[in-house]
């Protein structure tokens, strides 16, 4: 018989206690614990160990950020979720909050203690093996902040305006897998105005680049009404931080075929 994951999880929480304050003492004998009593979590590189045995690293506290990817379980003693960290890797979350507001494909950022390893089956008869993580706190985040975080931020706050169609460049952030073009458009005209993102363009010298697929942020409206203003992020390829000029290409229509809207062309300083 197949055994119910949310069920086992539970369990496993119930057993091991939910609170993640416990702690154990360090040592040096292979294949024993080697968490310590130090309040500082895990680094990455020790993250990462902890992935392949959690066992040996009952108590250390870890912080780290993931996806949810499963609907999340409730009772009246707690939360219990299911991650996936930045490399993909599973994890199982409790916390002692009924009330979380989670959904799945939340980014989240978790701090808590680890439990030891998880095994169990799930819907479909796959055993799943994963790190039990404690939780004391689970914050809903964004992707920029959690997987792609800035790395030089140009705070730019320049607007151009063609026929009532203003479309202001906020500010530009230069990530290591990824640059962020943080635009606002309004429609002060009396007709419907139109945005494209795809037709977004970033041109760093004689190098043009394309938008990124925008599945990790909110799509911005292609269709806007008049008196209606929208924000939202254009994402392109990654660049060189060092870079002196980004020249960004945004184009714009208007439902007024007597209007003709030029593109908006803006040129963003690196200092």
């Amino acid at each position: 018989m197949k055994k119910n994951v949310y069920m086992i999880i539970v369990a496993i929480f119930l057993s091991l206690g939910l609170a993640a304050c416990s702690s154990d003492s360090q040592t040096t004998t292979k294949g024993e614990a080697v968490t310590s009593e130090s309040s500082e979590p895990l680094t990455d590189s020790e993250f990462k160990k902890m992935l392949s045995n959690p066992d040996q690293y009952k108590g250390s506290k870890v912080v780290f950020y993931g996806t949810v990817f499963v609907d999340p379980e409730k009772d009246d003693n707690g939360t219990y979720l299911q991650v996936f960290d930045k490399n993909d890797n599973n994890l199982i979350i409790a916390i002692e909050d009924p009330n979380l507001e989670v959904e799945v494909d939340d980014i989240v950022k978790v701090k808590g203690a680890v439990k030891g390893v998880f095994e169990g089956e799930n819907a479909f008869g796959a055993t799943i093996e994963a790190p039990a993580i404690s939780a004391v706190s689970v914050e809903v985040t964004d992707y920029a902040t959690a997987f792609a975080p800035a790395i030089q931020s140009i705070e730019v706050n320049e607007k151009q305006e063609q026929s009532g169609y203003v479309i202001t460049l906020e500010k530009v952030e230069i990530a290591e897998k990824e640059t962020r073009a943080y635009i606002s458009i309004t429609n002060d005209s009396q007709d419907q105005i139109n945005f494209y993102s795809f037709n977004s363009k970033l041109i760093i010298g004689s190098d043009q680049y394309e938008e990124n697929d925008g599945y990790h942020y909110p799509d911005i409206p292609s269709e806007i009404l008049p008196g209606v203003t929208v924000k939202g992020i254009v994402a392109f390829p990654a660049i060189d931080k060092d870079v002196e000029n980004l020249k960004f290409h945004f184009e714009g229509y208007s439902e007024n075929y007597d209007i003709e809207i030029e593109p908006f062309n803006f040129t963003v300083k690196n200092n």
